[in-house]
């Protein structure tokens, strides 16, 4: 009797198991046949719309770059850099005058170099002989970046320099100091602009829009305005005052492009 009983578990056991491999098979197969209509097709994206968006702010400069270059001539190294260091104390004297702070007045760039002549050979064979060039002196050179930050003194700073008897000065140009701030302003139109779209769309096609898929932006700042380099001649103490320069305007721009999951 105990046999009979255990030969009936026995086979119960095998038809249930039989049963859910059944299933297991079913669901696979049925799971095959639903991914072989993507075969070569990749990756399904999710259905989206893309909108751009654009957003500028207008902002009035409040720095303004001098850049001072500095050039002088010597028969010998320390001569140059000599001559060169003492027009380097009278410019960072005046600008300090001016009330313009160290951390605005920056050396950019600037070297020693050999002046070299070259000694014409004439010759009736080949090859002429080589002589090597003889070095006549040497120039040293500075250039210097100043932020006036009262804008409308930077053309009154720049006669100032001239007066000095530097030559070679270029700007004022105009710009922001803090344009980050403004850039996350334009950036912010510029999402609020694509948003708008976005909605209106969306209602035009009769979806409802998802997250956001992705998200780019291109932008930057144009100034509207620069002053023209300079290079003048010495200036006398009784030159005409120095006008004061229009300053313009920056145009930060930002533009945007999303792409949201519809539903």
């Amino acid at each position: 009797m105990e046999n009979i009983l255990n030969n009936k578990r026995f086979i119960m056991a095998a038809v249930v198991l039989v049963a859910l491999l059944s299933v297991f098979v079913l669901l696979k197969s049925i799971n095959e046949v639903k991914m072989g209509k993507y075969i070569g097709r990749g990756e399904q994206a999710p259905a989206s719309i893309t909108v751009s968006g654009s957003g500028e702010v207008m902002a009035v400069s409040d720095i303004a770059t001098i850049s001072v270059n500095l050039t002088k001539d010597g028969k010998t190294s320390k001569e140059a850099q000599d001559l060169l260091n003492a027009d380097i104390t009278k410019v960072v004297n005046y600008l300090k005058e001016q009330k313009i702070e160290d951390k605005d007045i920056k050396s950019e760039y600037g070297g020693l170099s050999p002046k070299y002549s070259y000694e014409q050979v004439y010759c009736i064979t080949y090859p002429c002989p080589q002589r090597d060039p003889k070095i006549t002196g040497y120039t040293a050179t500075q250039s210097i970046s100043v932020k006036v930050r009262e804008v409308d003194n930077a053309n009154e700073v720049r006669t100032g320099l001239a007066s000095l008897g530097i030559i070679d000065i270029s700007g004022p140009s105009f710009s922001i100091d803090d344009e980050d701030g403004l850039t996350a302003e334009a950036r912010a139109k510029a999402i609020d602009d694509a948003k708008e779209k976005a909605q209106v769309l969306a209602k035009q096609l009769g979806v409802t829009l998802g997250g956001v898929v992705s998200f780019s932006e291109n932008g930057g700042g144009y100034p509207m305005m620069y002053a023209k380099d300079m290079r003048m001649e010495s200036m006398t103490a009784g030159a005409v005052a120095a006008p004061e320069l229009p300053k313009g305007e920056n145009k930060i721009t930002s533009n945007v492009t999303i792409t949201y999951e519809i539903k």
